[in-house]
């Protein structure tokens, strides 16, 4: 009877363990259809060699077109042993950015093999904002903004860019004068160059993360003699503000252990008639410019078309004088009243705007930007919404023959069969 017991206590043993056999391989295969390997979300560049040793650089863009900048530092990357990793699921408006950021980055790095590399981030815009918002909460180490000013200046722990353009808006978020602390502040840098909100010319990029990666080894000598050899031929041709820039980043390129002949030279710089005098007179302009933003804002809804079209002729007449202070000035003020008509009209075609302002909002924008794709785009979407189909689309296809590509746009305002006549 025992002998019989042991036998049966034999097979149940057997049993449970072909059970649980057959139970871990139908789970396993169960797991493996209901986890797919996460799809790639970004976009990334590998150096020709594969090798990435000094970092990865992240790259944002506020319409989710990451790729427009990096085809262009194809060579820096190879040149400097550096990845590319565009976010391409992020763009102006979304909350959640951090964690796209994130879920891109740690995947980029498990599906790379490789450890937690130097981490340095460039943003346009309201990217860049968001690139801000991320380097204080994560650890980075160096971020470079595009058209776009700092909320926390002086308070990162890690090198820090600005990039303007000197006819951008956003200058005035990123801009000091000889007198301010940032000037030899070796850990932020701010520097130009001639254009509008755009991103910058990819040699000034090149130049801003030489900044960031030599700041961390502590300097570069070499970088730091171009831009002081730059500084009398600036000030021969009386371009003061590019003289004083070039020896502040010759100066915040040099290496701390040799660099208190440049910070004199900076010094004796900045208490110079000339740069004084420029200056005075920059500030000054800065001054009656915000003014000016407040005054043109308000005249919006108040002022006839008559007066808008004197208005903005006067604005186009300043912005051609041989001046730089004064032309970039008015282009900045240009640029501005674009911005805010852009939205104006944005928030009006919705549920948020005044409705009945459409038409002024309209035909000022146009005295403003005549060549903008979004003016057509505007324009497509009202005579859409009033039922002339023929001439929606006649304005669709002018505002897709200047560069428009929101699809985003497009398919939030026009019905999918009207978007595949086009």
């Amino acid at each position: 009877m025992k002998a019989l017991q042991r036998i049966f206590i034999a097979i149940f043993i057997l049993l449970i363990a072909v059970s649980c056999n057959d139970d871990k391989r139908v789970n396993s295969d169960d797991l493996a259809k209901a986890v797919p390997v996460p799809a790639i979300r970004y976009s990334q560049y590998i150096p020709a060699d594969s090798n990435f040793s000094n970092g990865i650089i992240i790259i944002m863009d506020p319409h989710s077109k990451p790729q427009l900048i990096m085809d262009s530092l194809h060579q820096y990357a190879n040149m400097n042993h550096m990845a590319l990793l565009g976010i391409k699921d992020i763009k102006n408006g979304i909350n959640n950015y951090d964690k796209i950021i994130n879920r891109d980055l740690t995947q980029f790095i498990t599906n790379n093999n490789i450890g937690r590399s130097k981490i340095y981030l460039i943003g346009f815009s309201g990217a860049a904002r968001m690139a801000e918002y991320f380097s204080a909460t994560h650890k980075i180490d160096g971020l470079i903004m595009c058209g776009a000013g700092m909320r926390r200046i002086n308070q990162l722990p890690f090198p820090t860019v600005l990039l303007a353009g000197t006819r951008d808006f956003n200058f005035l978020e990123q801009y000091y004068d000889q007198n301010s602390k940032l000037t030899t502040n070796k850990n932020m840098i701010a520097f130009n160059f001639v254009g509008g909100h755009q991103w910058p010319p990819v040699r000034i990029i090149e130049t801003g993360f030489n900044f960031l990666i030599h700041r961390l080894k502590g300097g570069n000598d070499s970088i730091s003699s171009i831009y002081e050899q730059r500084v009398d031929g600036y000030l021969k041709a009386k371009d003061y503000y590019s003289a004083f820039k070039s020896m502040e980043i010759a100066y915040k390129f040099k290496n701390h252990n040799d660099d208190e002949y440049l910070l004199e030279k900076l010094q004796k710089m900045k208490n110079s008639k000339q740069i004084k005098r420029y200056f005075a007179r920059t500030n000054l302009y800065i001054e009656e410019e915000m003014n000016r933003y407040k005054t043109l804002s308000k005249a919006i809804e108040i002022q006839s078309i008559k007066w808008w079209t004197n208005q903005l002729q006067y604005i186009n007449y300043r912005t051609t004088k041989k001046d730089p202070i004064s032309a970039n000035s008015y282009e900045r003020t240009k640029s501005y009243l674009g911005l805010v008509m852009f939205s104006k009209i944005s928030n009006a075609l919705s549920a948020d705007g005044n409705k009945q302002m459409l038409d002024k909002y309209i035909i000022i924008y146009e005295l403003l930007e005549p060549s903008s794709p979004y003016l057509h785009f505007f324009k497509a979407v009202i005579l859409y919404r009033n039922l002339d189909y023929d001439a929606a689309k006649e304005e669709m296809r002018i505002a897709k023959s200047n560069g428009f590509d929101d699809n985003d746009r497009l398919k939030n305002n026009f019905s999918e069969e009207f978007i595949l006549q086009l």
